[in-house]
């Protein structure tokens, strides 16, 4: 009888380690068709990646529950990290919700795991099981490098992308997996990116609780109170329901919709762009309709950038790291040149400080009209904006709300876009973030973003700071065949007209 018995319970253990949807059955748990047990099979079928954003209700936290138990089946001390924003949301919510799902399953499985208060522990072993980590701290995350890894993020809205980037590093352990789960609350942030930027590197889902059937935990009721509260397409339904992302994040000057709609993808890209860089006039053209933003980089980490906008539109555009900003300068030139710009009709924006104060005589020198560009000089409309470069930004935010330009589709072009924040100083201006602020909060600088701005600049705003002289050569000249060493370039060609 003995023998019989560990036979039975090896066949057993055999089936709940091999089979996700089994183990759930023993925890007698029954997943929803198309949201949980399409987690389930994604995760059985050997996903690495897996994003979910999901509306309140659908049952995150029971489904990445058995998602923890099946993943520690996998292997003999096998290793779960659950992690959050607060150590709240791992005990008090994700761990307890564990313990309900054990108190209703199969004896076999209470007595194969032990949850207490802080863990949850397989077979008595202290080094087999779950451990409660929380989100505040990159030294958090970092330091797992054992086989068998999973990582569960709870809340993943809410967790910085510094955090996001080492938790990732897991994924080359053998048999790891990476899961973030979580109402989409915010477009700041790498949960965001998982879904919009970097969706070839993620499996991702989207769970609507319009979709989730009526249970012991879900009350579809709850949907048409909020329907009626604040409207179907309000952020609240969107992010509460739908498990959509917010339509814009408050603070952010330039919403992914209004980025979409200046960027399109594919073969549409072309065709609006050449359109665009015909418009002579409308609103929002301006006097100056060949006109080329730089941004030059501060630290060894950052880019030079030059955007070169005709019409309406960027037409050509590249950035290089490593390399003197005296040689984008006449790199600038040369684009001019090619493009058969005369310096009558092309007026040079760039960024006058740090790196830039140096390489300002080149233009002078070449008879360019050149606005220097002072990020922090007074703005022209210095009661609306505290200073230059937010009147930049909240130019082109104008422009793109109409419609009225053509951007690259560029992938980190649209990040540091659409996620540059402001906010209003005692005076009732608004005042944009520092790039200091930015690279805090995102981790590079946001210099392809600065030149862009800088290219959509409506000097006519104000007195534009033209210096022209005749004769001289540039203290650099433009050598042959020149390329800066890891340039990007993309151009595209249009009529001169």
């Amino acid at each position: 009888m003995k023998h019989r018995h560990h036979v039975q319970l090896a066949d057993w253990y055999k089936e709940v380690s091999t089979d996700i949807f089994k183990l759930a059955a023993a925890c007698n748990f029954k997943p929803t068709t198309n949201q949980q047990s399409k987690l389930f099979r994604a995760v059985q079928d050997g996903r690495q990646a897996i994003a979910v954003r999901s509306g309140q209700g659908p049952g995150k936290s029971t489904s990445t529950g058995i998602v923890a138990l099946y993943r520690l089946l996998q292997a003999p001390k096998a290793k779960v990290i659950l992690t959050a924003p607060t150590m709240k949301q791992c005990k008090d919510v994700w761990l307890a919700e564990l313990r309900k799902t054990l108190e209703r399953a199969d004896p076999l499985v209470q007595n194969l795991f032990e949850a207490t208060k802080t863990r949850l522990i397989v077979a008595g072993d202290h080094d087999w099981g779950v451990e409660l980590v929380t989100a505040t701290r990159p030294e958090n995350a970092q330091g797992y490098h054992d086989p068998n890894m999973t990582v569960i993020v709870e809340e993943a809205s809410g967790v910085s992308s510094a955090i996001m980037e080492q938790f990732e590093g897991t994924l080359s352990n053998p048999n790891s997996l990476l899961l973030l789960i979580g109402n989409p609350n915010t477009r700041d942030c790498y949960f965001f990116d998982c879904f919009y930027t970097y969706g070839d590197r993620w499996y991702c889902m989207a769970w609507n609780a319009e979709e989730t059937p009526a249970s012991a935990w879900f009350d579809p009721d709850r949907n048409a109170r909020l329907a009626k509260q604040f409207g179907r397409d309000s952020d609240v339904y969107r992010v509460r329901v739908k498990g959509e992302f917010p339509h814009t994040d408050p603070n952010c000057v330039i919403s992914a919709e209004d980025y979409n709609l200046c960027a399109p993808k594919g073969g549409k890209s072309v065709a609006h762009m050449l359109k665009l860089a015909r418009v002579t006039g409308g609103s929002h053209a301006g006097k100056y309709l060949r006109q080329m933003g730089l941004d030059f980089a501060r630290f060894g980490g950052d880019e030079n950038v030059c955007m070169r906008r005709q019409g309406s539109a960027v037409v050509q555009w590249g950035f290089w790291p490593h390399t003197d900003p005296n040689d984008i300068v006449d790199l600038s030139f040369d684009w001019q040149r090619r493009a058969g710009w005369s310096d009558r009709n092309t007026q040079y924006v760039a960024d006058a400080g740090g790196m830039g104060q140096g390489v300002m005589s080149n233009f002078h020198s070449r008879g360019k009209r050149l606005f220097e560009f002072h990020t922090q000089a007074a703005a022209f409309d210095s009661q609306r904006y505290g200073n230059r470069m937010t009147e930049a930004w909240f130019c082109l935010r104008n422009r793109m709300v109409d419609g009225d330009c053509h951007l690259p589709d560029d992938v980190l072009l649209q990040r540091q876009m659409t996620t540059r924040q402001y906010y209003m100083d005692r005076k009732g201006r608004i005042i944009l973030e520092s790039k200091d602020e930015y690279m805090k909060r995102q981790g590079d600088s946001p210099d392809r973003a600065d030149a862009a701005v800088m290219a959509f600049y409506p000097l006519e705003i104000g007195q534009a700071q033209v210096i022209r002289k005749s004769g001289g050569k540039s203290q650099t000249p433009l050598r042959q065949g020149y390329q800066p060493k890891e340039a990007q370039q993309h151009t595209v060609r249009v009529s001169r007209r």
